[in-house]
């Protein structure tokens, strides 16, 4: 527990490099449940310490689209779809590693396939650093250890389950006391963290949604629709006619 949301950020970075002296580097996982703007201060600050350790090298390719850059040894993440000419694409949110830098370019392995994919230019616009992760893009993996920054907003039983379901050997949580009020002593922070994690923020899928008769099409036409609306706007009405024009047995 720390006072800000900042030293929160630093107190887990610090923790993270930490447990990735006696850990692979790949089974320690840093998750946060924040802002884009947080996991670039984290994975930054990250790279600072592994750079401090002699883990990166020397030469670095700037990023066009972040305040830092990428050395050899760096781990990365995709933020969108890579394609290159004639070969598979690479896909948002793919992971990897630099494991050549050439002055303006740079060549990722790609982890699981240990593909190998060059990049420069404009197409750099596409990697940030992979130390920090948001906690959603952690779902389906499992690491040794996890180490979490939460305790805001956006945190929810659907996210806490995440962050609490990473790591086979421990999770840390780190918080921030300004976020889970001001007043009182922790153990009463810590009950509201448990409130927060207890508040669900699930999405309820297109298919839950009850199927309704469509008037224009007769009773035995039938089109999904939201509860809180009763017809569809006039142009995707015009265009469902089109796509799927009524006939004798929709109308029967």
């Amino acid at each position: 527990m720390t006072d800000t949301r900042e030293q929160a950020g630093e107190a887990a970075v610090q923790r993270w490099a930490s447990l990735t002296e006696s850990h692979s580097i790949r089974e320690v996982a840093l998750i946060a449940d924040a802002s884009n703007t947080e996991i670039d201060r984290l994975n930054a600050r990250a790279q600072h310490l592994r750079a401090e350790r002699g883990e990166l090298g020397q030469h670095e390719v700037a990023l066009p689209h972040q305040h830092y850059g990428l050395r050899e040894g760096d781990l990365i993440a995709f933020t969108k779809q890579h394609r290159t000419p004639g070969e598979k694409r690479v896909e948002n949110g793919a992971r990897g590693q630099v494991t050549h830098v050439d002055e303006q370019a740079l060549t990722v392995t790609l982890d699981g396939s240990e593909r190998r994919v060059d990049l420069a230019g404009e197409d750099l616009g596409s990697l940030r650093l992979g130390y920090t992760q948001h906690v959603y893009r952690q779902q389906g993996a499992t690491v040794d250890r996890s180490v979490v920054v939460t305790g805001g907003w956006q945190t929810s039983e659907e996210s806490a389950y995440v962050q609490a379901s990473r790591a086979r050997e421990g999770t840390e949580w780190f918080l921030a006391r300004e976020e889970l009020g001001v007043e009182g002593l922790d153990e009463r922070r810590v009950g509201k963290l448990a409130g927060k994690m207890r508040t669900s923020r699930a999405h309820t899928p297109s298919l839950a949604h009850p199927e309704l008769a469509d008037p224009e099409y007769g009773t035995g036409y039938r089109r999904p629709i939201a509860p809180s609306r009763s017809r569809l706007p006039g142009v995707l009405r015009t265009v469902n006619r089109i796509v799927n024009p009524p006939t004798k047995e929709r109308t029967r």
